[in-house]
């Protein structure tokens, strides 16, 4: 996934930005999937986001998403309403 300001570079046909270290980096195999692949900056919130809802997205688009089912030992709470006139 690209970074909001590559994917603005790209659909202005302006040239890629260079990767901010070209050096290995310690732990970052671990975050590899929130590192934009363009320039190698860790993605923002928004990016995330947009990630993370094209992913709920496949999973509904197959039908592996799906809402747990309700616990039958949990007692149903209800909500009871006592009027009381005034005199």
């Amino acid at each position: 996934m690209h970074c909001g300001s590559c994917e603005a570079r790209s659909r202005d046909g302006a040239t890629p930005r260079e990767p901010a270290q070209h050096g290995p980096i310690w732990g970052a195999e671990r975050i590899s999937g929130l590192r934009c692949a363009g320039c190698g900056t860790l993605l923002g919130a928004e990016d995330i986001i947009r990630l993370l809802l094209a992913k709920q997205s496949q999973l509904e688009q197959f039908g592996l998403l799906k809402p747990p089912p309700p616990d039958p030992a949990a007692p149903v709470r209800a909500l009871r309403v006592i009027r009381v006139e005034k005199d």
